[in-house]
């Protein structure tokens, strides 16, 4: 670990896992599934794995922090794993009943889309899911998909 300053509204200086720190490029690769707290676990939120701490206190305000976490990361793209999801119970789950099979990966350079289409996939619309709407609004991405150029592939 090593401190660095993540220059957040929330955290300031926090303990980061090195590799991520010195990585020339960062692929983030998260998997998608609810979350009783933030309502779902995408790729924005997976930067809380990145870091040490005192981990309890990045649970307060939980989507203004996955928002500075998100802005300091910056990865140079985001996959989401929604093969199979977990759609209630998260983020531990109780039986495969909680497990739905959507068969989808996401892929883009801006992580704000990437979530606001993975959110799509649990019924919910981007704008509210609280660090989707942060995210954008502080300029890290946005969730108006129809002004990207998106391409589908099916196989």
């Amino acid at each position: 670990m090593k401190e660095m300053n993540l220059r957040g509204h929330r955290l300031d200086v926090w303990p980061v896992f090195v590799p991520l720190v010195e990585a020339d490029k960062v692929i983030n690769l998260p998997v998608a599934k609810h979350h009783s707290l933030s309502i779902l676990t995408l790729g924005l939120k997976s930067w809380i794995g990145a870091v040490g701490g005192k981990r309890y206190l990045l649970h307060q305000d939980i989507h203004q922090t996955i928002v500075d976490l998100a802005q300091f990361f910056k990865p140079t793209v985001t996959l989401i794993d929604a093969t199979r999801v977990m759609t209630k119970n998260g983020p531990s789950g109780g039986s495969l009943s909680d497990v739905t099979v959507k068969n989808t990966l996401i892929l883009s350079d801006d992580p704000v889309a990437a979530d606001a289409r993975a959110s799509m996939l649990f019924g919910h619309r981007p704008e509210d899911i609280g660090f989707i709407r942060l995210a954008q609004k502080q300029g890290l991405g946005t969730y108006d998909l129809k002004s990207l150029d998106q391409k589908r592939v099916v196989l």
